[in-house]
């Protein structure tokens, strides 16, 4: 089929996260099943408005985009309106087949849905009160919370019209997680049936387990993610700080905005927590790996669609200590493949790591089970063949 896909940004854009690595995956795969595969995307100072990489076509669309906060876009130079427009040129030379939205992206042709007359298929990988939600947990001061009802009206726009307007107007919704499932259900009343959770997949990882650096006599654990305060890995750091965790090191690989404050709390550990810094993709899944690690950590107090870092050090065969946010059950299975901890509560979490480290036999089974579950749900063809399914449906 030739797809055309719409994503406000992707992994051209420097900074990105989970869901621009699903959307490459995810298009990379259809590329190499046979499927013809167009990215529309805003241009942040782009030099070309196009490039082509691992067979995908980018198009970079001029326009404004809206955050939280700043002052309203005009119509005409917006994201939905720009896109809009592009794809109206484009598509009366490619002749697209289908339309795939990543979030809200498709918004715009969807609002022109008779006038192109084709199917829709929008992946919804969070939902509006949920950002809220989260953005309240990640800064509680009065600070926060006055810029947190200052970015209202915004999420109550997006909540009322944005949301609801590409939920239903797609022909079918892929949610990443039966939360994000769940929640689009309740804030949308959208039919279940129209609904279908898909989990993010990636290509099973091959895993070398000669021993990488051991730190004989220490439970070393590993954190991947963005260094922010919402995602709780200052207050885990600081917990590894007292006496009684002096067995445990912990590495941290990403950056952001606690990048110096972990800093310091490095600086006070002894060299037990050690900053990693941004790494590579490839390098990134090079990390997860029982001979260099013995668990991964996901302390965040995020509502977070489905988590891919989980599926990552799943497939590292690394047991999980998470709070039980979000998607993270569908991933984490509590006892079996991990723990999952109630969100915010730290000396449980701590406790849990604890029994992980005193009881090495039941990590490294948990370990295994994680690497049997990503194998059996969570692999890129796994995934591909569920998208597949849906356009089968669609086209017949």
């Amino acid at each position: 089929m030739n797809i055309a896909v719409f994503i406000k940004s992707t992994t051209f854009s420097g900074s990105y996260g989970g869901l621009e690595t699903q959307n490459k995956l995810l298009c990379e795969g259809l590329v190499s099943r046979g499927h013809k595969l167009t990215i529309f995307t805003p241009r942040f100072a782009r030099e070309k408005e196009q490039a082509i990489e691992n067979g995908v076509k980018y198009i970079f669309v001029e326009c404004k985009t809206a955050q939280y906060s700043s002052l309203t876009v005009s119509k005409k130079d917006s994201w939905a309106e720009k896109s809009c427009e592009v794809f109206r040129m484009t598509h009366s030379g490619e002749k697209f087949e289908l339309i795939i939205g990543q979030s809200s992206g498709a918004a715009g042709v969807i609002k022109n849905k008779e006038e192109f007359g084709l199917p829709i298929v929008s992946i919804s990988h969070g939902t509006k009160m949920g950002e809220f939600q989260t953005k309240i947990k990640s800064d509680s001061s009065v600070r926060g919370l006055m810029k947190s009802f200052l970015d209202l009206p915004h999420v109550l726009k997006n909540f009322f019209t944005v949301q609801r307007e590409f939920v239903h107007g797609s022909n079918i919704v892929v949610a990443v997680s039966n939360s994000v499932k769940k929640a689009l259900v309740d804030e949308t009343f959208v039919e279940e049936t129209k609904v279908r959770v898909i989990n993010n997949g990636i290509k099973p990882l091959n895993v070398e387990t000669v021993d990488g650096g051991r730190n004989i006599g220490k439970f070393r654990l590993l954190y991947v993610g963005q260094l922010i305060r919402s995602k709780g890995i200052g207050k885990l750091a600081k917990l590894l700080l007292a006496d009684n965790m002096k067995d445990f090191t912990l590495d941290i690989v990403g950056s952001g905005e606690l990048q110096e404050e972990l800093g310091e709390i490095s600086g006070k550990s002894e060299g037990r927590i050690n900053l990693r810094g941004k790494l590579d993709y490839a390098e990134v899944l090079r990390m997860y790996n029982p001979a260099r690690f013995d668990a991964f950590v996901f302390p965040t107090s995020r509502i977070e669609g489905f988590p891919m870092v989980l599926v990552e050090a799943m497939f590292g065969r690394l047991p999980v200590v998470a709070f039980n946010l979000g998607g993270v059950s569908d991933a984490v299975t509590d006892g079996e493949t991990g723990y999952l901890v109630d969100p915010g509560k730290f000396d449980v979490f701590k406790n849990k790591l604890v029994e992980l480290k005193n009881d090495p036999e039941s990590a490294r089974k948990m370990g295994v089970n994680a690497l049997n579950k990503a194998t059996e749900r969570f692999t890129l063809d796994k995934m591909l063949d569920s998208y597949e399914e849906i356009f089968k449906e669609l086209k017949a």
